[in-house]
């Protein structure tokens, strides 16, 4: 972390993880006191979630992906605030961490610094850290500066603090593109490579609903799908199979390092779907056939598509996660979907089921 600063006490008898929380929190404080609060207020899965800007630095990076989401400021107690800043635009640094060199484990989680009370990661790599209070559903993210977030950061922002925020809920941030029409949507689950990109922004392409490609919100009472981001994301390769697309890439003179990035609320507003009720799960497998098929497939394919790559992913709370998964596999049919190499084709496939199910 950066430069270390007199902050709170950080001793057991303060209890280190609360008191950093503490600590974490006055430091957004002065922060926002010194560069300007800039609030802005979404909507995620019926709540409110407030995300409140220490200065504009961190805007650009952050903001794009869920713009779609945001509303007017509603009266009355968010059900999420996330305070964020960085040191760089704000001269306001993190206080010192409570932990000593060992402490990183799986995911960033922070040994001793993950309990009832408290969840803290931090990546030495972005340098980026969330804590998180679960008793008052409050968060800080910070980073050293806003230059040294890194582009998929940008792509599916604040995706470990909804996940936390969302362990003790129905709801949970799952790992799958989602497609709608008509009412009715459909998760599309797999590893990377499997053709989830593909087959999302093939929908796209032929005119139907977006909710995402990389990352959906379930709710699995009623099993819906919520969108989180409005990014698309596609390997430089393969946006010559999607010229429409290619034009609107938002990063086009970093495609040598970075996947290319869409902020669909920009040009394709009309078809970003805020929710839709889950129909099926989809699990694409590239076919090399020219024709796009599909075919039932057994809960547990599903299971292994959607679950370990959210786990691998999101840090903490696997057993919540995995029972969410499971309820939703079982509630819900699974089919393969074999791409053939006729993008058209993949669209009218899914189309054809997402009228059946309705």
């Amino acid at each position: 972390m950066t430069t270390p600063s007199p902050a709170v006490d950080t001793g057991e008898e303060a209890g280190a993880p609360a008191a950093f929380l503490a600590g974490a929190g006055s430091a957004f404080a002065a922060a926002a006191e010194h560069a300007g609060r800039r609030d802005v207020h979404l909507d995620v899965a019926g709540h409110v979630v407030r995300l409140g800007f220490a200065g504009d630095a961190l805007v650009p990076a952050l903001l794009p992906a869920v713009r779609h989401l945001e509303v007017p400021a509603p009266a009355g107690v968010p059900a999420l605030d996330v305070g964020l800043f960085d040191t760089g635009s704000t001269g306001v640094p993190m206080p010192p961490p409570a932990w000593g060199p060992d402490a990183w484990g799986a995911k960033g989680e922070i040994a001793g610094f993950n309990d009832d009370r408290v969840r803290t990661v931090y990546d030495p790599g972005t340098e980026i850290l969330h804590v998180y209070d679960v008793e008052r559903s409050a968060a800080v993210y910070w980073a050293p500066a806003a230059r040294t977030i890194p582009w998929w950061e940008s792509s599916f922002p604040l995706r470990t603090i909804l996940h936390w925020w969302s362990a003790s809920s129905s709801r949970q941030p799952v790992h799958s593109g989602a497609i709608a029409r008509g009412g009715v949507g459909v998760l599309v689950a797999g590893p990377s490579g499997s053709g989830k990109s593909t087959t999302t922004l093939a929908c796209l392409e032929a005119g139907l609903g977006y909710l995402g490609d990389d990352y959906v919100m379930l709710d699995v009472d009623a099993p819906t799908v919520v969108s989180l981001y409005s990014t698309a994301k596609l390997e430089p390769d393969n946006l010559r199979r999607f010229p429409d697309l290619a034009r609107l890439v938002a990063n086009p003179d970093k495609l040598d390092e970075q996947k290319a990035m869409l902020f669909l609320h920009e040009h394709r507003p009309d078809q970003l779907v805020r929710r839709a009720p889950v129909g099926a799960v989809l699990l694409p497998r590239i076919a090399h056939t020219t024709r796009t098929t599909l075919a039932p497939a057994p809960a547990g394919a599903a299971m292994s598509a959607l679950a370990p790559t959210t786990l691998f992913q999101l840090p903490g709370y696997g057993r919540e996660v995995h029972a969410k998964c499971s309820r939703l596999v079982r509630s819900v049919p699974s089919y393969w979907l074999d791409i053939g190499e006729d993008l058209p084709g993949i669209a009218g496939a899914v189309g054809d089921l997402l009228d059946d199910l309705r």
